[in-house]
């Protein structure tokens, strides 16, 4: 029982890579604008970066649970999941207020990594739900394996909000952004024991 959790946990971080990256390359120099300096830019993805890791830190450990005890195993995992959500909130605040950076699409990138955090919330809060309206162990394990399932579909969200980053050819900065810089090492798969 406790691989699928294995499992949802790393979904949800490929997710959360995937929009990692795209906040990355999406956020960095602009070659169209010469009233933002480059320090500016590099200074804004790095707070671009930092709201992001608020929640790639967030997802990367597993719930404490009690696999033996049905009602452990639902409360566990709600407050796992409710912790969750909490960070992805935080993170699409401080992104909100990232929205207007020096460079001119600044608004257009962060909002597309606010949907995509959204879509994560959006997940783990209905998965929250589902386990917290569960009436046996059967109901929260459903629940929990619709989140695995679910999270793969997240995946390609983030690939194309990558994508859309990658277009404006703005990856430099990232590359120089400290919180960028952490996030590509936070995010590299962990051995599982």
């Amino acid at each position: 029982m406790r691989h699928p959790m294995r499992h949802t946990v790393i979904a949800l971080l490929a997710s959360l890579l995937a929009l990692t990256a795209c906040s990355s390359g999406g956020s960095s120099t602009s070659p169209t604008t010469a009233t933002a300096s480059e320090a500016d830019v590099v200074a804004w993805m790095d707070k671009v970066c930092g709201a992001v890791g608020g929640t790639v830190k967030a997802m990367s450990d597993e719930p404490n649970i009690d696999m033996n005890d049905p009602s452990k195993l639902k409360t566990g995992l709600s407050d796992w999941l409710g912790t969750k959500v909490a960070a992805v909130d935080k993170s699409i605040a401080d992104l909100k207020a990232l929205e207007n950076g020096p460079h001119p699409k600044s608004k257009e990138l962060v909002t597309a990594a606010e949907q995509g955090l959204g879509q994560i919330r959006t997940l783990l809060g209905d998965t929250k739900s589902k386990l917290d309206s569960a009436t046996d162990a059967t109901q929260v394990v459903t629940a929990f394996t619709e989140m695995i399932s679910k999270a793969a579909a997240l995946e390609s969200t983030g690939a194309d909000v990558q994508k859309k980053f990658d277009e404006t050819g703005l990856g430099s900065a990232a590359q120089k952004a400290a919180n960028c810089k952490e996030l590509n090492i936070s995010t590299a798969p962990t051995p599982t024991s």
